[in-house]
């Protein structure tokens, strides 16, 4: 497996040293994210390199704190994005599936569940970082949650694509089903 380290300086400037503290006060809230994002030890590294290098170029604010949690926790976030999807590039999409697992889940599925459930941030704001439409950030999150509830033998044999179609068909034969009993009563 191949990273991408972003460079970082040998000689720290002024800002890189705030946003290192800023960093570090947060670190295990930052750290469970970007391992619930990425989905590997080495890619949170990775993550954590280009967030440092990202934020060096943004000035810092030092007199609202909450502005600078949420500029690293932003460019955190959009790091691990582009983390996954270099190495869905490198990788060409080949991820075992294990479908009882979140780190086996899709990449894009993958981040818009953790995204939405776990860090309980707004489709809004997910379907911002993801380029997708708030729809589809429903539709992400509904197929991780069924993907993970689903668990026989023959769902673990299926490529995700497949187990997010039979997602969305099974949805729609709900629905249908659902309609059709309560017209009949």
């Amino acid at each position: 497996m191949a990273t991408s380290f972003a460079p970082v300086s040998l000689n720290p400037t002024p800002s890189t040293t705030l946003w290192g503290i800023v960093l570090l006060e947060h670190l295990d809230e930052f750290a469970t994210l970007a391992g619930y994002l990425v989905a590997d030890g080495k890619l949170v590294e990775d993550t954590f390199s280009r967030t440092l290098a990202k934020l060096d170029a943004i000035p810092f604010e030092a007199s609202i704190p909450a502005l600078s949690y949420s500029q690293a926790r932003d460019v955190l976030v959009a790091q691990a994005i582009a983390v996954v999807s270099d190495m869905c590039i490198e990788e060409a999409g080949d991820w075992s599936a294990e479908p009882n697992s979140i780190g086996r889940l899709p990449d894009l599925t993958r981040l818009a569940f953790v995204l939405k459930l776990i860090t309980g941030s707004p489709e809004p704001e997910i379907a911002k970082y993801l380029g997708v439409s708030p729809h589809g950030v429903q539709a992400l999150v509904e197929c991780a949650i069924d993907r993970l509830r689903v668990s026989s033998p023959v769902a673990a044999m299926q490529t995700p694509h497949q187990v997010c179609m039979s997602c969305a068909f099974e949805r729609r034969h709900e629905s249908s089903t659902v309609a059709k009993s309560n017209f009949i009563s």
